[in-house]
């Protein structure tokens, strides 16, 4: 039985759009390094990892990738790209960075006891049973509507968001209440906090 170790190497890895939503679903402005904290513990953390994709209008969110980039976090981004579908009835836009995320994982593991996946994304069975298989203590962290049941099965551990909520809220005010989305907006899109300070550890896009 898996218990916390002061001794154990911990890396976080972080599903940006599916967390920051999840935080949208809460109605809270979430800040990333309380959750990391959080998550640790008592434990060493070695690395953070932060995933999202990005447009030529993001400048706000620019701004709060600098933010991680200079507390710790290793930032990982892809640009949004928008394509019409076969069958020519909309527009869509891509910027998935599972692949990445999970090559990361796999590389950084020897070096790790416990890798913390902070995503509800059921794509991500296969790369928690690869560590299993690794000997690698696996956690899942994401909120619990947004989590695919058979990824939480096939964890170590789950921690709903929600049970954080309280503990892991940037301070000030709530964000107000937004329609939970299931797709990035379009690239063109400039869906972004104007408000935003460098010294928030949130963003809102």
């Amino acid at each position: 039985m898996y218990s916390h170790n002061p001794n154990d190497r911990v890396a976080i890895f972080i599903d940006g759009e599916n967390i920051h939503y999840s935080a949208k679903h809460l109605n809270m402005r979430l800040d990333y390094l309380k959750l990391c904290r959080k998550l640790t513990g008592e434990r060493r953390l070695l690395r953070s990892y932060f995933y999202t994709a990005v447009s030529n209008q993001s400048e706000g969110k620019i701004d709060f990738i600098n933010f991680l980039k200079l507390n710790g976090f290793t930032v990982v981004t892809k640009e949004i790209k928008s394509f019409n579908d076969m069958e020519g009835s909309g527009r869509n836009v891509r910027g998935i960075l599972d692949m990445e995320m999970a090559i990361d994982v796999l590389e950084l593991s020897d070096h790790l006891d416990t890798v913390i996946i902070c995503s509800g994304d059921g794509d991500f069975k296969p790369l928690v049973m690869a560590l299993g298989r690794r000997g690698i203590h696996v956690e899942v962290c994401a909120l619990r509507e947004m989590t695919s049941t058979e990824l939480i099965a096939t964890a170590d551990a789950y921690t709903d968001l929600a049970s954080m909520k309280d503990d892991i809220a940037l301070a000030g005010a709530p964000a107000p209440p937004r329609e939970i989305k299931n797709e990035l907006p379009p690239a063109e899109s400039a869906d972004f906090n104007s408000s935003y300070k460098v010294q928030d550890t949130s963003f809102d896009f």
